[in-house]
């Protein structure tokens, strides 16, 4: 049986007055996440009604995910997004088979 893909939605609350200061960081970091093995696809948008940035990606398997969660950028990343972000949520989902 083929691994499963891993489907994440991840909302950020992002800290009053910092929000473009963000944008140019996590735009380096999510530069770098795209060259990572398991990684298929990572967009950002940003939600019009709460003004928070929404993360979807989606990750080969849940193997990849957990690498990429244990590797030295995401740890670096974790120490500066806590000078930015409000809060986050992170949503894992199931792929709904096609019948």
């Amino acid at each position: 049986m083929a691994a499963e893909n891993v489907y994440l939605f991840v909302q950020v609350r992002v800290k009053p007055g910092k929000f473009e200061q963000f944008i140019k960081l996590i735009e380096i970091h999510v530069a770098d996440m795209r060259l990572e093995d398991g990684l298929i696809t990572l967009e950002l948008y940003k939600d019009v009604a709460s003004g928070n940035i929404c993360v979807w990606e989606v990750w080969r398997d849940r193997t990849s995910w957990d690498v990429h969660m244990a590797n030295e950028s995401s740890k670096a990343w974790q120490v500066v997004a806590a000078n930015y972000v409000d809060g986050e949520s992170i949503t894992v989902m199931d792929e709904i088979p096609k019948n």
